[in-house]
């Protein structure tokens, strides 16, 4: 089947709230909604123009009553859930990476990189020690600059050191190279006595981590990675594909910790704060 060729011309502000305006939407004031549009930007407020029209309806109108305010409130809130969760998944990161720096520590002293029975097989050995060497030398933490500056050997400072210039990214792959008996050891301080639903929870964390970092939606969003469900604790509860399935999965890892976490809870009195939002809509 041949494809058109895009030409759809730039809009100003003034064509942009006409268009809308003529598909249902009720603007009280042009001028103020057409300036907030344009902050934020069209396209990226098109997600949730689109969840707010009759799609099956010729021209795709506007549910009736339906407000750039109420629009503007979906974005916000959005924007409120991504401020909880990253707050959330970088209190779990740093506990991670700590456990990881004490288990290893533990069992293969200050400089484990160099010890292959650390790791899975030499093949995994062989990346954690890249991996370690990418971030140390990309680092200009003081920290290592001051290793750099002090000592002449090991090349790489001590993994208690090291453990501080992880990415969450980085720390959840490393830990897959670990050897079985250390992954275990650090999924079971998290209630987690499988490493490979662990393993399987730390990528859907990566995930949800990058998300809010980069300023992407939750809103209306199905999770690609999904979490696998701890029977013995009965955890997930929620749909995999959903948020607060992974949610659910980052209170019972950090409540494991001694963490007072509620981060579920937490997500639900945000939408509770938002009418025009249904929780559906954000996997509740």
């Amino acid at each position: 089947m041949a494809l058109n060729p895009y030409n759809k011309p730039h809009a100003t502000a003034a064509q942009r709230i006409a268009h809308l305006s003529s598909r249902g939407l009720v603007i009280a004031d042009p001028n103020i909604a057409g300036h907030e549009i344009d902050l934020i930007g069209y396209e990226r407020l098109r997600i949730y123009f689109l969840s707010r029209r009759q799609l099956a309806l010729p021209g795709r109108p506007f549910e009736p009553a339906v407000s750039d305010r109420d629009i503007l409130g979906l974005y916000e809130c959005d924007i409120r859930l991504r401020d909880v969760c990253f707050a959330a998944v970088g209190q779990f990161e740093l506990l991670l990476r700590n456990a990881m720096s004490e288990a290893l520590s533990d069992s293969h002293g200050s400089h484990p990189y160099y010890d292959l029975s650390a790791f899975r097989d030499a093949a995994a050995n062989l990346d954690a020690v890249q991996t370690f060497v990418a971030l140390y030398l990309r680092s200009r933490d003081q920290r290592a600059k001051h290793y750099r500056q002090t000592y002449s050997a090991p090349a790489l400072p001590p993994i208690w050191t090291m453990k501080e210039f992880l990415t969450f990214g980085a720390a959840s792959r490393l830990f897959q190279c670990l050897n079985g008996t250390i992954r275990t050891k650090i999924a079971t301080q998290f209630g987690v006595p499988s490493d490979a639903i662990f393993t399987n929870w730390l990528e859907c964390l990566v995930d949800l981590r990058n998300i809010c970092a980069h300023h992407d939606r939750l809103f209306n969003r199905s999770f690609q990675k999904q979490p696998a469900r701890l029977r013995n604790a009965m955890v997930p509860t929620a749909a995999p594909q959903k948020l607060k399935a992974v949610l659910e999965c980052l209170d019972h890892l950090l409540q494991s910790r001694g963490i007072a976490s509620r981060v579920t809870q937490e997500v639900g009195a945000v939408l509770a704060g938002y009418p025009q939002i249904r929780p559906p809509e954000v996997g509740y």
